[in-house]
Order: structure tokens, then sequence, then C-alpha cells
């Protein structure tokens, strides 16, 4: 029997419908083939999109990477749908733990999923025979949710692809311009031949009108009545067909391909646990196609600013804003760094279809929301006294039983357990309070 890699307990081998998985009894991790995963996937809803996790590149994380249980080999981790899954390229073997598999589906089914663990997820939503699929056992109740369902990635269907638009160098038409501009001169001299300087001087206003300047970093999208005639993105002084036209965006007529920054400022959101939070992001961005950032969207900034927010809030409302010390779950004041990583990419998923490239993505801003700060604020001092009590107080024990093993040690001086339950009390009292002590001197005399 195979070993689970995160727990190393036994695997409970689980098969309906033609697709198996095998089910860890300790931790409820789901450990599943490429192929079962995809006949899954197409179950739990037809009309979803059907991603290769195998083709996303590998995600940079701190969480240790696991062991495949088949081959032993190391597994790499993929981000995709706000869970991180660990995956075997040697076997085709995903790992999804506790809880992440109907939290992937969730999101990734226009339908949606209750977010249960992954046990649960498995008896209720797998097929109960290959032959009966979900949308066959009540073809009425499958064609209205077919019907109802929309696609939850977003998909524009860009019918242009960018391409280098025909330009010539603009010195040579300048000199070929200079050199007709004095054949012109010369024809008009010669009145039987003032037809020809005529058509020369219009063939030299066409000529002059085709030169355009683009500085660097910047590109110039050209439409030929109407249709996209390619992009320009080499900084010079070019040639282009005069009857093109520069296509004028929010910008003028280029296009910066520079590097941008996005600050949205400060944003209202409820993270895992439902506190409101406020959190601001900077987004480092650039056009990476000058035809799909032009004709796919109306204005590429509106657009890249309307996904940067949908982004953060699919992103915060997934993490706590903070945990235990010692809980290792993903937090957004601890993991910042990871967070940011993955709201990157989901920025990235949504704006591809603009042309648009996410360079980087952090998160500036992190605060409790004004409503809940003075008690959160609390519930942090409370906290922190604790753990400062926490220290004197194993401080303070470490001291007296250091002095009572003086004591011991000590054959001079004998104490009897009233003695000695005396001092402990004393010594604990003067070691663990907040104010100097005072000292009270025992007169038996009096």
């Amino acid at each position: 029997m195979e070993k689970c890699s995160i727990c190393n307990s036994d695997l409970i081998l689980y098969e309906q419908g033609g697709i198996k998985v095998e089910i860890c009894k300790n931790c409820k991790s789901v450990h599943i083939s490429k192929e079962d995963f995809a006949k899954l996937a197409k179950h739990i809803d037809a009309n979803c999109e059907i991603i290769d996790l195998f083709e996303i590149n590998e995600f940079a994380t701190t969480e240790a990477k696991k062991s495949c249980t088949k081959c032993n080999t190391e597994m790499e981790k993929v981000y995709y749908n706000g869970v991180i899954i660990d995956r075997c390229k040697n076997c085709n073997l995903l790992i999804f733990e506790d809880g992440e598999l109907s939290k992937y589906f969730s999101k990734f089914s226009p339908s949606g999923h209750e977010i249960i663990n992954n046990a649960k997820f498995v008896t209720t939503y797998f097929p109960a025979n290959a032959q009966t699929p979900k949308e066959e056992t009540n073809e009425k109740e499958g064609k209205m949710q077919t019907q109802n369902n929309t696609n939850s990635s977003m998909k524009i269907q860009s019918k242009e692809e960018e391409f280098k638009a025909f330009y010539s160098p603009g010195i040579v038409m300048l000199i070929v311009a200079l050199a007709l501009g004095v054949v012109s001169l010369l024809l008009f001299v010669l009145p039987f031949m003032a037809p020809f300087a005529i058509l020369s001087i219009i063939l030299l206003v066409f000529i002059i009108s085709g030169f355009r300047i683009i500085k660097p970093q910047e590109a110039m999208v050209l439409t030929f009545f109407g249709k996209y005639a390619g992009s320009i993105k080499e900084a010079g002084f070019h040639w282009v067909n005069p009857l093109t036209t520069s296509y004028i965006s929010g910008e003028g007529y280029t296009i910066s391909l520079k590097a941008r920054t996005l600050d949205n400022g400060k944003q209202k959101i409820n993270d895992e646990s439902g506190n409101p939070i406020e959190v601001g992001i900077m987004v480092t961005w650039e056009i990476q196609d000058t035809a799909k950032a032009i004709f796919n969207v109306d204005n590429y900034s509106t657009f890249l600013s309307a996904q940067c927010d949908s982004a953060l809030r699919n992103i915060v409302r997934l993490y706590p804003y903070d945990a235990a010390e010692d809980s290792d779950k993903q937090t957004l004041r601890g993991d910042s760094a990871e967070i940011s990583e993955r709201l990157k990419y989901e920025i990235q998923k949504s704006v591809q279809a603009a042309g648009i490239n996410i360079i980087d993505a952090r998160i500036t801003h992190l605060a409790y929301s004004s409503e809940i700060a003075a008690a959160m604020l609390q519930r942090q001092q409370a906290k922190a006294i604790i753990e400062a009590k926490r220290a004197i107080v194993d401080g303070a024990v470490g001291m007296v039983e250091m002095a009572l093993e003086r004591f011991e040690h000590n054959s001079k001086i004998n104490l009897d357990e009233k003695t000695k339950a005396n001092m402990v009390n004393n010594l604990l009292v003067v070691l663990c309070a907040n104010k100097e002590s005072q000292p009270v001197i025992k007169n038996d005399l009096i």
C-alpha cells in the first residue's frame, strides 16, 4: 500500500464512474493522475475551460516540496485558481491537500461548488457510473444549467494579431523627395512640360505626408481604410504609406511601451475571516501586443485598473489578515511576497487578452479597517502582554529552581518544606511583579 507524501499515512483507492483517486486516511489529501483529473473536470461541469496544469509554469513558494508517491521524485508546485497544487511531471500525478479540490473547482467551474473536505467532495461529486454522466441523469436540469452557466474565465476573441508594418528609411525617402522637388522646378521652366510638373508636385506632396518620427519605447499602430496595417516599434525617422493613418489612442498618435505603474488607492475588502481590511497595491505593467491593446479593449488603462481591483478582491478573500504564530497557514501580513506573486499571476491571466504584460504586483498598504482597528489593536496588545508574561514566568521559575538547587548544594543551610514554599512564593512575587518589591523584615522578638 502506498504512503501519503504529506503525512506518510496509508492511501485508500477510490474508484467510481471510471475515475480513480487515492485518498489519505489521515490528512484527506487526494492523489489523482492527469487523465483522471481531466475526466473529473469534464464531469463537474461540461462547459468549464479545461486547463492543463502541466503546462503552467512552476510557482515559487517557501512551502516545502513533496516527494511523489509513485516515483519518489521531488514534485513541483503550481498555482491556479487560488490553490497551490503539487505535480509530478515524471508520472503525471497531482496532489490536492484537504479542501483544495473543492476550492479549486468552486472557482474553476461556472456553477460553483461548496468548500468541503476532499473525501466528502469525492463521494458527493464523483459520477455514479461511466455511462450516466451528470448531464444525462437529469436531462432537463442539465439543459437549464447549460443555459445559465457562463465561463468564469474572460475570453476576448482577438481578430487582429500584431505584425510589423511596411515602412522605409525616412532619410532615403527624404533624398527622393528633394530630388523630386528639383525635378519639379526644372519641369516648370519648360512650358510644354507643365502637366508633368503638376504630377511631380502631387507625388512630392504624397511622399512628404508619409514621414513619421517614433521616439524610443514608443509604437505606432497603422490602419489602412479602417483595416489594421501593422505596427512600428523601431525608434527613428520612417516613411510609411501616406494612405495609412496612425490610430489615435488616449496618448496621441503613438503608444508608450515603457514600464508604467498603476495605483488604484486603498480598497476595503473582507479577508477570509470576514474582517474588513484596507488593501492597496502597486502594479508595474507594460504593453506587449499593440494590436490587442488597441483593438481588443476600448481603453486598456481603464481595463487594467478594473481587472486589478477584481483580482485583488479574489486573492484577499482567500487569506486571513493574521494567524497564530504556531500556525502554518498563509496570511496576508506574513506571506506578502507569495501573495504578491499570486496576485501578479491572477492579474496577468485577466489582462492577457489586452496585450498587457504584468511586470510586478505588490501590496503597498495593508491594515485593518477603521471600524475594527481599535478592537484588533486591543487583541494584539493582549496577545503581546500574554507572551511577555509567559516569558517572565518561565524566567522566574528557572531562577527559583536555580536558587533551590544552590541551597541544596550548600550544606550549611537546611530548609524545610514550609520554608522552601515561602521562599518560592516570595521569589515569584518579586520576579513577576510589575513594581519594585518592598522588603519586609520579620522580627520574632516583637
